[in-house]
């Protein structure tokens, strides 16, 4: 019998024997008379219990048809199908029996046939699954079948075949107890005739007993028919850079630059997220701010903002790098449970991997990944934690607002009118001709709470340097709280200074300014930091520890200066985020096998629908700033970090094959390790680059590549002394010997083609200066940017770094995003006309804005107030390529800064610094301490942050590890 079926915008069709209708009628039977025994169980009785509430009508059992199919002549099959159907229609109307496991079977249903990818219903059914399909090789069990035969188990399961993907259940249960991805090496075998089919994938293989040759087949089918038509790319043998996910064509994009705007896009989209988010961080720390200044007090803080949107039933998945505690101070332990004891039931975070003998000991979880609803990604290389929120400014002082003292209005020898200072046109005819009493007690009574406000804030966070003396009562355990009557004091003399007094005659416009006066210092006074707690650090100057003392201060705000922060990520829409969703997926279900595979607690996730149809995406959640674009996402991954099969190392793939077909490169990284023919760095970057390096110079072709990266790695230490800089020594060490020492670096092989390798590339990083407590400082800006822009054209941003941990897909897992313009405007290449890409050529001028000072006072941190795409700003930032802008703009601008920043402060690093020796005697007499006033007056001379990457600092030194150092001792792999 055929049995079409409909439920809502589901439709589907199965095949029964009249066999199958007497089993379920059986089985219906069996299950009315054993509700009538009073069995001694609870769950029995719940269930008599709520059968003896079902209306008798509903509690009987249709009338079937007994007649055997072999007695039923040709002439009254007619009327037998039927039977059949009034039989199953009368069945579905009762609430007892509809719901019933005997029923969902018959129907090939289960607890989530409308729940799963709710736009695609295909097949389901009971099948039997053989155990072990993690472990077991494919080609030993061929080999071996006989000894397996005698380990393995074979259980009923619910499978259910969706567009991207296979899951199956407990026939009995609600808990999905497994999922296999469909991608590009999906196979399913069945060898006729037979009952049992072997279905793997890049993860894993499943074998099944599907009872029937015939069912099989179908199932074959089923299968076959998702994978070749709605996998939509995922399945094709040939995706673009050998990723696990093809272009998406035509989606939006839009580019973040360092962490304010990017904070700021994430908690907007967490907070409008509807069913689910997934995270996913080298680190993450609970406690920080996503919008700043503090203006709602925690309601944008992110733990908050998660427990918020869990209590109102949006899942949460966290997934975090469980760090070797002894190289790394993450505190992964302390993140996890604060998270999940915000809400237990709809917050969920593992972390991986666990520590055990191996190469993994060495390797991180190092992408950065926000997912909301599977409809909206971020991706970059900013983590959510202490030290990655920054703007343009890049401040290094963040001391607060000094609220000893608030002064009142200098006494004009008189008492002032409360009319004279709130203008009339605030006040109605009537308000101006009633008791002032009250109207001073109303008007005073804001500016009396924003005072206390702020000396609440300040008991909070008692890091604060300039807190008022007041005096409260302290329980042990408590913090000590002002009360209002001590609060308000500060504000006594104002408020009798403000009192009516209507014989003086008094000037109104010089009293509203003396309002404002006093009211801007109440503001200015109850300004809140920025950086709250362990949020203001220098990871160079001190790395943090006692991370579970969030708001503990690290540093001497009054003594040392932030270390701030340079940073870029993007977001995307529509068909990329299901693909970034679909590898948080992939990670967190390999990850559950491995550390939770019976726990019920942590449950196995599932990818939507690609449908056109599916993506239902708020005209409010796209950024006006967005973009179209062709997207595509990449990976490094392998065995270890995803649990695949196959090496995913498409980040460097796409790499290789931009700089090959590029006419300019602008890269920002946080490392530049890559060496041409060594053992030990294998990564094809540096090849890359020298190769079309080489070539532009032997076609005669103007072609440039700026770099832009740290002036120092990002570690605890002083460079000054050997024995307590050993890790910043290292990185030193790979990253010159990459660049520009020794025979396989970047400069020597250019060198060698060319003679001039100076005309084409350039190695640059970043600086800022300002004052602390009246004494100018200066730090360097961390770079800790993830891009690469090829001709303004195409863009790639993510979490990889330019080694060989982050390249070789093989070690640290990372994610980035490819972004191909489709919309251009006209623009310069080289001193040609050249079509430049809306998205690319944006996000470059916008970065060399900045390094170059051009970004207007007013720059909020968004499109409104900077367009990138006209501001020039007396500088033509179009033709990235010529040789003009490349020396008398580039190349001058950082040179001038460099310059100064010796002179001033004779920081290092330094080209002046050939060996450890050299630091002393540079650094005698800098001349912001022998003559402030010049000092001051030189460093006007500073535009922008862009100083020159100093090639020959600590050129007479060998940087390797001291021996017997825990740096010698470890691989150097860790390193590279």
């Amino acid at each position: 019998y055929t049995i079409e079926l409909s439920h809502g915008q589901f439709s589907w069709t199965i095949y029964r024997r009249y066999k199958h209708f007497i089993e379920l009628h059986e089985k219906l039977w069996t299950y009315r008379a054993t509700l009538k025994l009073p069995l001694p169980s609870k769950r029995h009785r719940r269930k008599r219990q709520t059968s003896s509430s079902v209306p008798k009508n509903e509690s009987k059992i249709p009338r079937f048809p007994k007649t055997p199919e072999i007695w039923v002549s040709g002439e009254d099959l007619e009327n037998r199908k039927e039977q059949l159907n009034l039989y199953l229609k009368s069945m579905l109307r009762s609430r007892m029996y509809r719901g019933h496991t005997a029923t969902f079977e018959f129907f090939d249903l289960n607890f989530f046939s409308f729940k799963i990818n709710a736009r695609i219903q295909t097949t389901e059914g009971v099948i039997n699954k053989r155990s072990g399909g993690h472990k077991i090789s494919l080609d030993l069990c061929a080999r071996c079948c006989n000894i397996h035969d005698i380990r393995i188990k074979w259980r009923t399961r619910w499978f259910v075949v969706k567009d991207t993907f296979l899951a199956y259940l407990d026939p009995t249960q609600d808990k999905i107890k497994g999922v296999l991805l469909f991608d590009a090496v999906l196979n399913v075998l069945h060898q006729a005739p037979s009952s049992k089919l072997v279905i793997s994938n890049i993860s894993r293989s499943l074998n099944v007993d599907c009872w029937t040759d015939r069912q099989a087949i179908d199932w074959k089918r089923a299968i076959e028919h998702s994978y070749n038509n709605l996998c939509d790319g995922l399945t094709s043998p040939d995706i673009r850079h050998s990723s696990f996910a093809p272009p998406r064509e035509d989606c939006y994009a839009h580019w973040f630059v360092d962490g304010r705007s990017y904070f700021e896009a994430v908690a907007d989209a967490i907070e409008a997220a509807r069913e689910e988010v997934y995270i996913t961080d080298w680190w993450l720390t609970p406690e920080i701010y996503m919008k700043r200044p503090i203006t709602h007090g925690d309601y944008w803080r992110l733990d908050k903002l998660l427990k918020r949107k869990a209590a109102e039933g949006v899942k949460i998945y966290v997934q975090l790098y469980k760090e070797v505690e002894m190289a790394v101070g993450l505190d992964s332990a302390y993140t996890k449970r604060t998270l999940v004891d915000m809400h237990p039931t709809n917050i969920r975070v593992m972390r991986h991997p666990d520590l055990s003998p191996g190469e993994t000991l060495l390797w991180a979880h190092h992408e950065k990944i926000v997912v909301v609803d599977q409809t909206v990604a971020f991706i970059g290389g900013i983590d959510l934690c202490y030290g990655r929120w920054d703007d343009q400014k890049h401040l290094l002082t963040d001391i607060g607002a000094d609220c000893t003292e608030v002064d009142a209005p200098e006494d004009q020898g008189h008492v002032l009118n409360f009319h004279s200072i709130i203008p009339d046109k605030f006040l109605s005819y009537k308000q101006q001709h009633t008791t002032h009493h009250l109207q001073t007690l109303t008007f005073f009574r804001t500016e009396i709470n924003k005072f206390i406000m702020f000396y609440i804030y300040i008991q909070l966070f008692p890091s604060y340097k300039h807190q008022p003396q007041v005096d409260a009562t302290e329980e042990q355990g408590k913090p000590r709280v002002p009360s209002v009557q001590q609060t308000s004091t500060g504000l006594a003399d104002h408020i009798s200074r403000f009192h009516m007094d209507n014989s003086t005659e008094v000037d109104p416009s010089m009293h509203l300014q003396q309002y404002k006066n006093l009211v801007n210092k109440v503001e200015h006074a109850a300004q809140a930091k920025l950086w709250i707690g362990k949020d203001y650090n220098n990871f160079i100057l001190k790395d943090l520890s006692q991370l579970d003392d969030p708001f503990g201060d690290v540093m001497d705000r009054t003594k040392m200066p932030r270390m701030p922060w340079h940073d870029i990520a993007c977001m995307t829409y529509g068909k990329p985020a299901r693909d970034a969703a679909r590898h948080f997926i992939q990670r967190w279900n390999y990850t559950k096998i491995q550390k939770a595979k019976k726990g019920e607690h942590i449950s196995f996730l599932l990818p939507k629908s690609y449908a056109d149809d599916a993506f239902n995406i708020p005209k409010d959640w796209i950024r006006p700033e967005a973009v179209r674009a062709n997207v595509q996402v990449l990976r490094s991954s392998c065995e270890w970090s995803a649990g695949i099969s196959e090496v995913d190392r498409s980040i460097q793939n796409a790499y290789l094959s931009a700089i090959e077909q590029s006419h300019f490169i602008y890269i920002e990284n946080q490392f530049f390790i890559s060496c041409l023919r060594d053992v030990q760095v294998r990564n094809q970057i540096c090849t890359a680059l020298v190769k079309r390096i080489v070539r532009a110079h032997r076609n005669k072709k103007a072609f440039r590549v700026y770099v832009v990266m740290p002036l120092l790695p990002g570690f605890e230490g002083d460079i000054s002394k050997s024995g307590k800089s050993q890790a910043i020594r290292t990185v030193l060490h790979w990253q010159y010997k990459s660049i520009n020492r020794g025979p396989s670096s970047l400069f020597e092989e250019l060198n060698k083609e060319t003679g001039m390798a100076w005309r084409y590339i350039s190695f640059c990083g970043l600086r800022t200066h300002s004052e602390l407590m009246g004494k100018p400082i200066t730090e360097i800006i961390y770079v800790h940017s993830k891009m690469m822009i090829v001709d303004d054209r195409l863009v790639i941003i993510g979490s990889a770094n330019i080694n060989d941990r982050s390249m070789s897909g093989t070690r640290d897992s990372e994610v980035a995003m490819l972004v191909e313009d489709t919309q251009f405007v006209d623009s310069i290449m080289a001193e040609q006309p050249f079509k430049v890409g809306v998205y690319a050529s944006s996000l470059r001028r916008r970065c060399f804005a900045e390094h170059l000072g051009l970004l207007p006072d007013d720059y909020d941190g968004t499109m409104a107030t900077f367009d990138p795409m006209t501001h020039e700003n007396g500088i033509a930032l179009q033709d990235v390529a010529s040789e003009s802008f490349f020396k008398e703009v580039w190349t001058k601008t950082s040179a001038v800064n460099t310059t100064v920043y010796e002179k001033v402060f004779c920081c290092v690093p330094s080209d002046y610094v050939r060996k450890l020796a050299d630091i002393a005697n540079f650094q005698r007499n800098p001349l912001v301490e022998s003559d402030g006033e010049a000092a001051t007056t030189v460093l006007q001379k500073i535009k922008g942050y862009l100083v020159l990457l100093p090639l020959l600092f600590l050129i007479d030194e060998d940087l390797t590890p001291d021996a017997m150092t825990k740096e010698a001792i470890a691989p150097t792999d860790l390193w590279t």
